[in-house]
């Protein structure tokens, strides 16, 4: 992953208080724009009135985001400032970042998800020696969901096509009728797949995972 030079006023977000402490954190976070755009960012640090983003896109001033951070819930904001590939956010309500940040959140049938980015776009996808077209519903580093009326077995071994992302291998980790989860062998490195989500189409909107 490429190395950033944090500059000393990006430490902290502009409007909040001086003697705020910020949790230094390095989590992965699905940020959707008010136009609907995703992008995967970085979560470099937090504090109870905004975070600090690594990006991989270019985000204006003044543009509501939602981020979506890997076992936390949503939370809404503004971009306050950019510069070079840092963003900064200010949240709508101030968090409790301690509460906030506690995995304990999650009930004990949940197990936190890396950041999924919503999709609609057509794969190929390898079972044994044939290629397949399928529909590509979700993406996210570790793993993929298509749709698909293959007969299909579990932890069965496949290669998903993907236009501009090469074609990682995994086996396929659950069916759910015409729904096929694959688990990569192999994650996807997030400034590949943050500068692919980058070039989404605006049509491929955060409506939600299926």
């Amino acid at each position: 992953m490429r190395n950033i030079a944090v500059a000393p006023e990006a430490s902290l977000v502009p409007d909040q208080r001086t003697d705020e402490r910020f949790t230094t954190l390095f989590r992965v976070a699905r940020v959707v724009a008010e136009d609907g755009a995703q992008h995967l960012c970085l979560i470099r640090n937090i504090g109870a009135g905004g975070l600090m983003l690594e990006t991989y896109a270019a985000f204006d001033p003044g543009m509501a985001v939602r981020v979506e951070p890997k076992g936390s819930e949503p939370v809404a904001g503004r971009i306050c400032w950019v510069k070079d590939r840092n963003a900064g956010v200010t949240f709508d309500a101030p968090i409790d970042v301690a509460a906030y940040l506690n995995p304990q959140q999650l009930s004990a049938q949940e197990t936190p998800r890396g950041p999924r980015l919503t999709v609609h776009r057509r794969a190929r996808l390898r079972v044994g020696v044939m290629w397949h077209l399928v529909d590509l519903l979700d993406l996210s580093q570790k793993g993929a969901k298509v749709k698909s009326d293959l007969p299909m077995e579990m932890d069965a071994a496949v290669e998903l096509m993907i236009e501009g992302l090469g074609s990682p291998s995994g086996r396929v980790r659950w069916i759910k009728e015409d729904r096929i989860g694959i688990e990569f062998s192999t994650a996807i490195a997030l400034a590949d797949l943050a500068e692919w989500a980058s070039a989404l189409p605006e049509a491929e909107e955060a409506a939600g995972g299926e």
